[in-house]
């Protein structure tokens, strides 16, 4: 596979994920909940430097899945050169 060719799948699947986010809103559910945990965390390059929770236990899943994936990131970074 060459570079256009995952640029061209990655735009897809871009793509595809705000369609299903689009009709979620539609066809989602449609009662009220109010017990709603987010998070969110910041990457600059493979590096997570930051992010946000509503709750503790979110907060710290997060950064661990964000130091998961920078090991990841940074073991196909090195078998790419």
């Amino acid at each position: 596979m060459n570079q256009s060719q995952i640029i061209s799948i990655g735009m897809v699947l871009i793509f595809l994920g705000l369609l299903v986010i689009i009709a979620s809103n539609f066809f989602g559910a449609k009662q009220k909940t109010t017990d709603v945990k987010s998070a969110g965390i910041i990457f600059i390059g493979p590096f997570p430097i930051g992010g946000w929770g509503s709750s503790k236990s979110m907060y710290y899943a997060l950064m661990v899945l964000g130091f998961i994936l920078f090991f990841f990131m940074m073991f196909f970074m090195r078998n790419l050169k």
